[in-house]
């Protein structure tokens, strides 16, 4: 009994050396801070496409109310006013511009995988932000489903059959489902991260175990995210105008934080396990 409780202390003080030696909660800062940025001009961006279909405006701020909750729709109905007044050129290119400068979330997140996995970072810069740009679309799409289908799924389906009553049957499948979906999806995504973000060859397989913990630590804080705006209002006298940003900003960090660690548990599962294999 003894020994199996130094074991885990042993192990548990490792973890927490290595999350202080690799700078875990600087680069899960630095890529929440930048995500941040890119997230309201990648929504005005899809607002913008969106113009060119049969949804109207009307639709739009409907959906935003009747979904989101009271401390967050404010600030998405001010970006679609926004969006439906202003030029639609002028939207594009500056959500695209955006999303191009705030790929520096991505190269923190990759920086910090690289200090998790031990490898330096020798790629051509002009690549790496090139790619930083298509991972931040990636994140915030991963990033947008995980708030409104695992946060928000509840309003989103009542919202759904209310307004189109014959995909009742699609939308109790999909959220029966949704938990077991969203925990797959997540899962490859962040399998992916790891394969492909850090400057080392990994076998992606490999990248399961620190991936699915992954995917539970962020579908569990965007339940918890989701809980905490529906319930508590303590937040919005505190900081006001600021409450959605701010919100926003410590869910995501958590989120960035998560996927650092998982990517810490695959490094010491190669470390001490599937090098002996």
């Amino acid at each position: 009994m003894k020994e199996t409780i130094m074991k885990k202390y042993r192990l548990l003080n490792r973890i927490m050396d290595r999350i202080s030696e690799n700078h875990t909660g600087a680069y899960a800062a630095q890529s929440a801070f930048f995500i941040v940025l890119s997230m309201i001009p990648f929504i005005m961006l899809l607002l913008a496409l969106v113009q060119y279909t049969p949804v109207t405006k009307a639709d739009v701020i409907r959906a935003v109310t009747h979904v989101l909750p009271k401390t967050i729709y404010p600030m998405i109905v001010s970006i679609v006013n926004q969006v439906y007044n202003q030029s639609q050129a002028m939207i594009s290119l500056t959500g695209l511009v955006a999303i191009w400068s705030a790929g520096r979330g991505v190269l923190a997140m990759s920086a910090g995988l690289n200090s998790v996995y031990g490898s330096k970072e020798t790629r051509n810069y002009i690549y790496l932000r090139l790619r930083a740009a298509f991972y931040t679309v990636l994140f915030i799409i991963a990033i947008v489903l995980s708030l409104v289908i695992l946060g928000f799924g509840d309003r989103l389906s009542i919202f759904i059959v209310n307004h189109y009553p014959f995909m009742k049957g699609i939308i109790d499948l999909i959220i029966n489902i949704r938990a077991v979906a969203s925990i797959v999806v997540l899962t490859v995504f962040s399998m992916t991260i790891y394969h492909f973000l850090p400057n080392k060859k990994t076998k992606f397989i490999r990248q399961f175990p620190g991936a699915f913990l992954t995917a539970i630590g962020w579908a569990a804080a965007s339940y918890i995210f989701s809980a905490y705006v529906n319930i508590f209002t303590g937040f919005s006298t505190m900081y006001g105008s600021m409450t959605t940003i701010m919100l926003i900003m410590l869910w995501l960090y958590a989120c960035m934080y998560i996927m650092l660690l998982g990517g810490e548990v695959n490094e010491m599962l190669a470390e001490d396990f599937f090098t002996s294999m």
